[in-house]
């Protein structure tokens, strides 16, 4: 009977140029023992997701506010088949298509000829994809203890640069009125109208005092308000006078403090 082969006939050494990615360059980066002789890179590298902040500037034209936009980006570099996707956060309200930035794919280099690599990414350099410049300003602590196991450490997080229209939409607090101005435009008739807030705040809010003149009563409300006043005149039976309910109708009344 012819004799049965050997396994090992069938499994022999791996060499260098046989082994997988998961093999020679990212051995064992979670530190687990594992048996990497015929591990595929799929198997072992699956579901591990490299994750990168970065953001490139756009040329604004014909607009007043702002000259450029900072659109800020979040880079996945997907280990089991070197493929990249690239999203921009959502902001509602924005004006322009967020989202979905580049569907994951492999994506080569300037050159055309070599794939990005993990090691091309690192803060602070600037990456050119399909003509933008994306530079890398941080990465999340997954990534960096991936480098740190290749003896490779990221360098520290980097500031963005802000977006000049998300500062110009930013409210600010308003000067306080002068006071001078504000005398002299009452003086002259005009003056500051009453703001809104004013009104919601104290609407409904009235000042009641009692008064007399030349031994007669009258009331007089101060509106909170819009700052007018009212005068009413004070009426009994048989008092003799004619029932005007009115001496003065509301309305704004010019501050004097002189002395008489």
């Amino acid at each position: 009977m012819p004799k049965a082969p050997s396994d090992t006939a069938f499994r022999p050494e791996k060499t260098d140029a046989s082994k997988s990615l998961s093999q020679d360059q990212y051995v064992n980066h979670l530190g687990a023992r594992l048996d990497e002789q015929y591990e595929p890179t799929y198997s072992k590298l699956d579901k591990q997701v490299l994750r990168f902040f970065g953001y490139f500037k756009e040329a604004v034209v014909e607009a007043r506010l702002e000259n450029h936009r900072i659109h800020y980006l979040t880079v996945f570099y997907y280990l089991e088949d070197k493929s990249i996707m690239i999203t921009e956060p959502k902001v509602e309200n924005s004006g322009i298509p967020q989202g979905a930035f580049l569907k994951r794919h492999m994506v080569l280099k300037p050159d055309g000829m070599n794939p990005f690599m993990p090691q091309d990414f690192r803060v602070g350099l600037d990456i050119g994809i399909y003509g933008r410049s994306i530079r890398i300003y941080d990465a999340d602590e997954y990534t960096r203890q991936f480098f740190v196991n290749l003896g490779e450490p990221q360098a520290d997080k980097q500031a963005p640069p802000s977006d000049p229209f998300a500062c110009s939409k930013v409210p600010r607090s308003r000067p306080a009125e002068n006071d001078l101005k504000e005398f002299m435009e009452k003086s002259l008739g005009g003056g500051k109208v009453a703001s809104q807030k004013q009104f919601l705040d104290k609407d409904r809010k009235v000042l009641r005092f009692f008064a007399t003149s030349e031994d007669l009563p009258f009331v007089i409300h101060y509106f909170l308000a819009d700052d007018t006043i009212e005068i009413r005149e004070v009426h009994h039976p048989n008092d003799g006078r004619d029932s005007f309910p009115l001496l003065l109708r509301r309305q704004r009344v010019p501050f004097s403090n002189e002395v008489k």
